[in-house]
């Protein structure tokens, strides 16, 4: 090993520039200025002063709808933890905009001493959001994809059970089940539920649950399930209700047989080609104990061979691996019923935003009841971001999560300047950010949402 001759000089006199601690005006939360516009025209603090009906003392300092919209701000500034909701109270600009900003003791005693009613009133006032939202949009059909998550406790909490846990077997976990909109990707409806449960628990009362909590404006035509929801009995449910549905099956062995007979009968039954990878065909069936025929749709895709010098037996279950899809619908072809049910898998998507972007999986208060209301909570925030993302920014914009949102857009740094009607907000000479930001501020002139 040689050592240089010169060893690299080490410079002493580097400049390192003092520090001041005087501004009270730079932050990354000015644009929330923008959310705070909307939602004063869209009447959220109304919304939530009417409906919450319990109220705290006559003088107390912050009121039950300031506190929880507080909450809702929080959120969508990604300040998921109590203790993070604290950097809220010592941001200058954010009380600037805002006037004061409550404690975490406040906000967690504020969903302590809730009535366990009050969970009935916040889903109340999402249907109420939603309605303002369906009424400046106008009516339209929508499909329903229902899914549920399994979020692990790291704790004593109230509700939680021992149930199938992917992630951490035999950990105590809660099941939160989910209604999401296709396409639009609202939230309609969520429980937070025992990790015992499974995805069948009460399936038909949440579906019950999710029509009334739907806007009148819009109307429920297609519901889409994962294989937990594959009974007989939610299928002739959806049946009478007059909604269609695709749900995806269970590896029963009496559709194994279905699809032998299929496979068998090939020049019956020809696979229609999806793409290069897929292939569809379609069968009416009628399962053991079952009272009606429904149509299956069998999705194939070739099986990986995992060495091949091994010799290939002539047996089409070798070289195919299986999928069943059961629906009501019968104008439209297997293939599209193939596409219409992968419309759903992006429900798994939404599921991963809830938990990264919103902190869904994260339960951490020990009172069941409070949990609950924190979650309901956060699905306002959720949802008030969405028809802020699809009314608002810019049409490329719809597709991006809130972590992008955030990154871009929420958390801009700024100073906030000038006092009363005088007050702007002052961004870097940035051209992307200044287009971005009168895109934003024209947008919000011309909204206008209906009223009532």
């Amino acid at each position: 090993m040689s050592l240089a001759h010169k060893q690299p000089s080490i410079k002493s006199s580097a400049k390192i520039l003092p520090a001041k601690f005087d501004n009270t005006t730079v932050t990354n939360r000015a644009s929330m200025s923008y959310l705070d516009a909307f939602k004063d025209k869209i009447g959220f603090l109304q919304l939530l002063e009417s409906g919450i009906s319990y109220s705290k003392r006559h003088n107390s300092q912050f009121h039950v709808a300031g506190i929880v919209d507080f909450m809702v701000d929080a959120q969508l500034l990604g300040l998921s933890r109590f203790n993070h909701m604290e950097d809220l109270r010592l941001d200058n600009a954010y009380l600037t905009l805002k006037g004061q900003a409550p404690s975490e003791k406040v906000c967690r005693d504020l969903l302590l001493h809730l009535p366990n009613s009050t969970a009935t009133e916040l889903k109340i006032i999402n249907k109420r959001l939603l309605e303002i939202k369906a009424r400046s949009e106008g009516p339209r059909d929508v499909s329903l994809n229902i899914d549920d998550t399994v979020c692990t406790v790291y704790g004593d909490q109230e509700g939680s059970g021992v149930g199938y846990n992917p992630t951490k077997h035999g950990r105590a976990s809660f099941k939160e089940k989910v209604g999401i909109l296709g396409l639009t990707n609202e939230i309609v409806n969520l429980t937070l539920e025992s990790g015992k449960h499974h995805t069948n628990h009460q399936l038909q009362a949440f579906i019950r649950k999710c029509r009334l909590l739907m806007p009148t404006e819009w109307t429920l035509k297609r519901v889409r399930i994962d294989s937990g929801g594959f009974d007989i009995k939610n299928l002739d449910y959806l049946d009478e209700q007059e909604l269609e549905f695709l749900v995806k099956c269970k590896k029963y062995k009496s559709l194994q047989l279905l699809v032998d007979h299929i496979n068998r009968q090939e020049h019956l039954y020809p696979w229609a080609k999806v793409d290069e990878t897929f292939s569809v065909n379609e069968c009416h069936y009628r399962l053991p104990c079952w009272n009606k025929c429904y149509r299956f749709i069998v999705i194939r895709k070739p099986v990986a061979v995992k060495d091949n010098r091994q010799q290939q037996m002539d047996l089409d279950a070798v070289k195919y691996s299986y999928q069943l899809i059961v629906t009501n619908i019968e104008t439209m072809t297997a293939t599209e019923i193939f596409h219409d049910y992968n419309q759903r898998c992006d429900i798994e998507n939404k599921i991963d935003e809830l938990k990264e972007g919103f902190a869904f999986d994260q339960n951490s208060q020990r009172n069941h009841k409070c949990n609950q209301l924190f979650l309901l909570i956060k699905m306002l925030a959720y949802n008030l971001h969405v028809w802020f993302k699809q009314a608002i920014l810019p049409q490329a914009w719809h597709s991006f999560e809130i972590a992008t949102v955030r990154r871009k857009f929420y958390h801009l740094a700024a100073n906030i300047c000038g006092h009363g009607r005088y007050r702007h907000i002052r961004y870097p000479g940035n051209p992307q950010i200044e287009w971005l930001v009168r895109a934003v501020i024209d947008k919000l002139r011309r909204f206008e949402p209906l009223s009532a």
